[in-house]
């Protein structure tokens, strides 16, 4: 309703803003990221398996030309498993002499910031001043017992056990993973066939469905395929320009450089930092540490400038700020996983919001043109 309100000779009506409807839309928001922060070990994990099994179905549609699908599916799904255990496989070297240097490698890289930071050695050496007036100030007291020494004990076992259960939880979350992208991938277009059935019952609804699916699966399909191929070339090419440069566990800056290349602006950047600190203790030359940071940033950049504007066209329609606050909620919501699941949902939200017309001020804002 307006209330009139009249001022001298005019009568000025004011609309009533609908504070209540506008609260209940931020109340409902609320809850559903905290319900879907508090459930992310099963909404990501499920939400993962959907996108890869959109990536992979361009594949396995091809080889159900040749044989049933649900073998196809499963030749799919087998190789992927049996790619990944291969290159665990050949890795397993390098991961075992890095975790066995780990601790030194820590105790190299406190001892390099405490002695580049004048702080820390003044605070330093405010503590063992303070200590040494303190020992002076207190009575010295003269006793016959044997000093004796208190050596903190690593309890081995509870280690290896917590150890062990973390890999089992890892392990028992991949095979699940595997099993719904393998689910699937065998229904073929059964669950597009619901979602139009229940979008409506005009004509219009279902077009307007089946094109935006058709769009959601051609741009997703695009875009995690191409992620996979510049992942390998990334980590490839990191890993040969180290071995080049003489860096050590050069297997696995590849494998580190690939993985966090499919994070925008926060996984290069890690990578650049992490191997410029690695030069830095490993050649102890500030030469060093600028070729290798230097060549990480090449490679990730000639990824980034050159080939990624090409092989995405329109899958990359949506704007830097809106990738860069989608990649930092997305950390914050789900964490790792959600650093690699934020541009895909970004680009269904943008799609989504492409389709239908209460949503076109939200597609204005994602957009980059």
């Amino acid at each position: 309703m307006a209330e009139p309100r009249e001022e001298g000779e005019k009568t000025v009506v004011i609309p009533q803003m609908p504070t209540s409807i506008t609260a209940t839309q931020i109340i409902a928001v609320i809850l559903c990221l905290v319900a879907f922060r508090s459930a992310r070990d099963v909404l990501a994990p499920l939400l993962l398996g959907v996108l890869a099994a959109v990536a992979l179905a361009p594949l396995v549609r091809g080889l159900a030309r040749l044989i049933p699908r649900w073998i196809a599916a499963a030749v799919v799904v087998i190789a992927i498993a049996g790619a990944f255990g291969v290159t665990a496989w050949a890795l397993s070297d390098e991961v075992a002499a890095f975790s066995r240097r780990l601790p030194s490698l820590v105790r190299e890289v406190r001892t390099a910031i405490q002695s580049a930071s004048p702080r820390q050695s003044l605070i330093r050496q405010l503590q063992q001043a303070v200590t040494e007036l303190e020992q002076t100030a207190s009575p010295v007291k003269t006793t016959d017992a044997t000093p004796v020494t208190v050596v903190e004990t690593v309890d081995v076992q509870r280690q290896m056990m917590n150890g062990a259960r973390s890999a089992g939880s890892y392990l028992s979350t991949a095979i699940l993973l595997l099993f719904l992208i393998y689910f699937l991938l065998a229904q073929g277009e059964m669950f597009k066939q619901k979602l139009v059935k229940l979008s409506g019952e005009r004509l219009s609804q279902k077009k307007v469905t089946v094109q935006m699916i058709d769009e959601i699966t051609a741009q997703i399909g695009r875009f995690v395929f191409y992620q996979f191929w510049s992942g390998v070339l990334v980590g490839v090419a990191t890993w040969l320009l180290f071995m080049w440069l003489g860096v050590r566990y050069a297997g696995l800056w590849g494998v580190a450089a690939g993985v966090l290349n499919c994070i925008p602006y926060f996984g290069p950047t890690i990578i650049m930092g992490a191997s410029a600190l690695a030069a830095l203790l490993q050649f102890k030359s500030a030469s060093m540490v600028a070729l290798v940071a230097a060549s990480s940033v090449a490679v990730t950049s000639l990824e980034g400038f050159l080939l990624a504007p090409i092989a995405l066209g329109r899958a990359a329609s949506v704007n830097s700020v809106a990738i860069f606050v989608a990649v930092m909620f997305g950390g914050w919501m789900w964490g790792p996983i959600g650093l690699i699941l934020a541009v895909p949902v970004l680009m269904i939200i943008k799609t989504v919001a492409d389709h239908i017309e209460s949503l076109k001020s939200l597609s204005e804002l994602l957009s980059d043109r």
